[in-house]
C-alpha cells in the first residue's frame, strides 16, 4: 500500500510540469492559432464565396511552403533544445541562424514561382502571402525553441501579439465594409510581423555570449538530420490541406468556400493537438534518450485520456453541426457546411491522438519506415480526395479527411506498438 502511494505521489509530481507547460502554451495557441480562427470567421461573413475558396486555397498552399521553409528544423529544434543541457539558448540560436537560409531561399523561390505560372491572385495578393510565408516560418523556428527550452511564455507572448492584431486588422476591415482579399493577407502579414517582433524581443532579454558562425559542413550536417523531419511534417501537412486544393481545383472557389467554412471547425481540434503535440514532445524526446521502455506506457496513457474526452465532444458535435454552422457562418452555409461537418466528425475525433502519436514518432531517432508508411497515407488521401470530391463535391472531401485520418492513426499505431511494446 505505501508503496502504491509513493508511486502515485511520483506519477503526479513527474506530471505536473507536463499540465503546466500544456496549460501554458494553451493559452498562446487559444490567443495565436485561435485569434486565426475566429478572424476566419469574421471573413466567412465579410467576403464572397468565390474570395473565401481563394482565400482558402491561399492558406493552404502557404502553409505547405511554411513547412517546406521550416525544413524539418521545428521538430530539430525541439528534440535538440529539449536534450540540451549545458546551454539551450545557445542550441537554439545555432540552429536558428542555420534555418534562417533555407527560409530566404523558399521564399525567394515561391514568388518567382507565383508570379511566372497563371494564378487567380493578383501581384499584390502573391507579394502579401510571400511575405507571409517568410515570417510564419520565421515565427515557427522561435516557436520550437521556446518548447524545447521549456520557455512558454515566450510562446504566449509573440502568440498573444499575433492574435490580438490580427483580430483588430480584420475587425476593422470588416467595420469599414474594405474587406477584399489582398487587404484581409495585408492584415495577416502585419500580424505576423508582430509575432516575430515579439519573439525576438523575448529571447534577447535573455540572451547570452552571441553565438559564431555556423561552418558550412555543419549546416549541411544539420539539414541532413533535419530531413526525415522535413518529410514527415511536409506530408502531414500536405494531408490536412489536400482536399482544399483538390476541390479547388475539381468544382471551384465558390464550392470549396463551403469545405472551407466547415475546417474552421477543425482548427480548433488542430489547436488542441498541436498544444497537445507541443506539451508531450519535451518528456518524450527525453524518454527516448533515456527510459525506451516507458515510451509505450506514456503513449497508452494518452490514449485512454484522449478516448474518455474526444468521443463525447464527437458525437455532440456530429448531432449540432447544422445549427452550428448556421450561426457561425451564416444561413447560406446552414446546409452545405453542416453536412461538411458531419463527414469531419471521425477526422476531428482523432487529431489529438494523432498528434500525441506523431509526438512518439517525431521525437524518436528513426523515420525511414514511417516516412513510407505517411507517405502511403497521402497518397490515400489525395487519391480518395480526386475520386470522392469529383463524385460528392465539399462532403466527398469531407470524408476523405476523416478516412485518411483514419488510416494514418491506425498506421501510426501498430507502428507504436511493434517498436515500444513490451509485453
Amino acid at each position: 500500500m505505501v508503496r502504491a502511494v509513493q508511486s502515485a505521489r511520483l506519477s503526479w509530481s513527474s506530471l505536473l510540469p507536463r499540465v503546466r507547460l500544456a496549460a501554458t502554451l494553451g493559452l498562446g495557441q487559444v490567443a495565436g492559432r485561435g485569434g486565426l480562427a475566429v478572424g476566419l470567421l469574421l471573413l466567412v461573413r465579410a467576403l464572397s464565396p468565390a474570395d473565401f475558396g481563394d482565400l482558402a486555397l491561399l492558406l493552404a498552399l502557404t502553409a505547405i511552403l511554411v513547412t517546406v521553409a521550416d525544413a524539418g528544423f521545428g521538430r530539430l529544434i525541439v528534440r535538440d533544445v529539449a536534450r540540451s543541457q549545458d546551454d539551450p539558448a545557445s542550441m537554439a540560436r545555432a540552429l536558428l541562424t542555420v534555418r534562417l537560409t533555407g527560409v530566404a531561399v523558399v521564399a525567394v523561390s515561391a514568388l518567382t514561382l507565383f508570379l511566372v505560372v497563371p494564378s487567380p491572385f493578383g501581384t499584390t495578393t502573391i507579394a502579401l502571402a510571400v511575405a507571409y510565408l517568410a515570417l510564419e516560418a520565421t515565427a515557427f523556428g522561435f516557436e520550437s525553441a521556446a518548447v524545447g527550452a521549456e520557455r512558454p511564455w515566450r510562446f504566449v507572448f509573440a502568440q498573444t501579439l499575433f492574435g490580438v492584431s490580427l483580430l483588430g486588422g480584420l475587425a476593422a476591415l470588416v467595420a469599414t465594409d474594405r474587406a477584399t482579399l489582398p487587404s484581409a493577407v495585408g492584415v495577416l502579414v502585419l500580424a505576423s510581423l508582430l509575432k516575430v517582433a515579439g519573439h525576438l524581443a523575448s529571447w534577447r532579454s535573455r540572451a547570452g555570449p552571441a553565438a559564431g558562425p555556423v561552418p558550412r559542413r555543419a549546416a549541411r550536417e544539420l539539414y541532413r538530420v533535419a530531413l526525415p523531419f522535413l518529410g514527415l511534417t511536409l506530408l502531414a501537412t500536405i494531408y490536412y490541406r489536400i482536399g482544399v486544393i483538390v476541390l479547388y481545383w475539381i468544382r471551384g472557389a465558390e464550392e470549396t468556400a463551403s469545405y472551407a467554412a466547415a475546417l474552421r471547425i477543425v482548427d480548433i481540434a488542430a489547436l488542441v493537438a498541436g498544444l497537445a503535440f507541443s506539451a508531450i514532445s519535451p518528456g518524450l524526446s527525453r524518454a527516448h534518450r533515456d527510459r525506451p521502455k516507458d515510451v509505450w506506457v506514456i503513449w497508452k496513457r494518452a490514449m485512454r485520456v484522449c478516448a474518455l474526452t474526444v468521443i463525447p465532444v464527437a458525437v455532440a458535435l456530429f448531432l449540432v453541426a447544422h445549427p452550428l454552422c448556421g450561426l457561425l457562418f451564416g444561413s447560406s452555409y446552414r446546409d452545405s457546411a453542416g453536412e461538411d461537418l458531419q463527414w469531419l466528425v471521425p477526422g476531428i475525433a482523432l487529431m489529438v491522438p494523432q498528434a500525441v502519436g506523431a509526438a512518439v514518432v517525431f521525437m524518436a531517432d528513426e523515420h525511414r519506415l514511417v516516412l513510407g508508411l505517411t507517405a502511403m497515407n497521402v497518397t490515400f488521401c489525395l487519391v480518395a480526395s480526386a475520386w470522392l470530391s469529383n463524385g460528392f463535391g465539399s462532403a466527398g472531401a469531407a470524408g476523405a479527411l476523416s478516412a485518411a485520418e483514419l488510416l494514418s492513426f491506425v498506421t501510426f499505431a501498430v507502428l507504436i506498438r511493434h517498436r515500444y511494446a513490451r509485453d
